[in-house]
């Protein structure tokens, strides 16, 4: 899989930030190859496929990480917003490394599952029964089935842009044109209960009042982790439309529990849904996910077999050990909220100076988000809440995207397609770093006619 000097002189999808970090990286390149031979695209998840290659990481700790050519680098995926406590906190470690010597999976219940559970109540406004799963994916397909099961009615009301894992039912509208099915291989007719709105207030409202939807479902942050903010009022307003209409409310704060403080995003809003559906940070970078909510909506996970409102819910690594015990860990960190304050004051200052950058360069743009996230928002006039979808979730373009992530890491900074999770392990001096990077970055993309 080399990097042709014929493919970077035609100039499809390798510029000259991609064509140095590739010579630069040949371990990498190596392991891309090898990888092709074995995994679909040579990648084991949608979103880590990159252009001309994947970066490979050889091992991490706090906010870096070494790539196999011994590169240091920054980190801002950091798990995919996994790790609000950085790569191998020592706690975290140590309580993986316990657990497994005791057992992996005894097949049987175990304390650790109603140590996490009650860790989970204990943050969660909304929290009165947990149950957990192995992935948010899972998480969100579970939460829809209890709401059906509670309400009877078949229908669904996601947003428009807004993700909630890979499974069938969610599995319209995430992406731009934002109707229709984003995969192939989904069942005929599912489309018919699944309706795409706008986060409009008087659009979601004229659904509701068919009172066939069981559930609302949508990223309580924004659509991706707030790239696409909500507007102002809006989860109040849809509350009492849920109330109103007997919808079951369900956040999907996968990304922003425990990260936007230690309740998530409902916390900081004071508005409660129904259900929530959890992960990432809550197994503290091991596979994990979980259902909470009302104990009511939870109790048709306790009925009998046999009985014709029981929801079922099997899963062999459902709390799995390890995990409980990285979650517990994590979460026990995380209560007092000062992990939460420290990444996200150091993420404000991040996206103030590389805005900073974008201004001295004269390139339209700027960088935003909430909480310990920031988003780049480039070759884009206004603030983000006052642009369409289409614009803010259409992203930059191939040739951009490539050169952007090559540059960076050229700088020694991973960026996760342009945005980013900082840690309570990131630095000042990252932060330095980061916005050096940047600013050697920019001058290069706009000479190739890119910004």
């Amino acid at each position: 899989m080399k990097v042709s000097e014929d493919r970077v002189a035609g100039s499809e999808g390798v510029g000259q930030l991609a064509a140095r970090w590739a010579s630069e990286n040949p371990s990498s390149e190596a392991l891309s190859a090898r990888a092709h031979r074995s995994l679909p695209a040579g990648v084991t998840h949608d979103v880590r496929r990159a252009d001309p290659f994947s970066v490979a990481v050889a091992r991490a700790a706090g906010s870096r990480k070494w790539d196999l050519d011994g590169h240091e680098i920054i980190c801002y995926v950091m798990g995919h917003g996994a790790l609000l406590l950085g790569h191998g906190n020592a706690e975290v470690v140590d309580a993986v490394r316990e657990q497994a010597g005791r057992f992996l999976h005894p097949g049987a219940a175990h304390e650790l599952e109603c140590d996490w559970a009650e860790a989970v109540i204990g943050l969660v406004p909304s929290a009165e029964r947990v149950r957990f799963t192995s992935s948010g994916t899972e998480a969100t397909l579970l939460a829809l089935r209890v709401a059906r099961a509670a309400t009877g009615r078949p229908r669904i009301v996601k947003l428009a842009g807004h993700f909630h894992g890979w499974h069938d039912q969610v599995s319209f509208g995430t992406d731009p044109p934002f109707r229709g099915p984003d995969t192939a291989g989904l069942p005929p007719g599912l489309e018919a209960d699944v309706v795409v709105s706008a986060a409009d207030i008087d659009a979601v409202s004229e659904v509701l009042a068919r009172r066939d939807v069981a559930a609302v479902i949508l990223e309580a942050s924004g659509a991706a982790w707030g790239t696409v903010p909500l507007p102002a009022g809006f989860l109040e307003a849809l509350r009492r439309e849920t109330l109103a209409t007997e919808t079951v409310l369900i956040f999907d704060e996968v990304v922003s529990g425990f990260r936007w403080s230690p309740g998530g995003v409902q916390q900081v809003a004071g508005v409660q849904p129904d259900l929530t559906a959890l992960g990432k940070i809550l197994a503290g970078g091991m596979p994990g996910g979980a259902v909470c909510g009302r104990a009511d909506l939870m109790g048709a996970l306790a009925l009998s077999p046999g009985d014709p409102h029981r929801v079922a819910h099997p899963g062999t690594h459902n709390a799995h050990p390890a995990c409980a015990a990285a979650g517990v860990a994590t979460l026990r960190i995380a209560a007092s909220g000062e992990a939460q304050d420290q990444g996200a004051r150091l993420a404000s200052e991040l996206r103030d100076a590389l805005s900073g950058v974008l201004s001295r360069r004269g390139v339209a743009g700027l960088a935003y988000g909430e909480s310990s996230t920031f988003h780049l928002l480039l070759g884009q006039q206004g603030a983000p809440d006052s642009l369409p979808l289409s614009k803010l979730k259409a992203g930059v373009g191939p040739r951009l995207s490539s050169e952007l992530h090559c540059g960076m890491l050229l700088g020694g900074v991973h960026l996760f397609h342009g945005s980013g999770f900082l840690s309570t392990t990131h630095t000042e001096r990252d932060l330095e770093q980061t916005v050096e990077a940047f600013a050697a970055t920019v001058p290069v993309l706009q000479a190739e006619g890119l910004l």
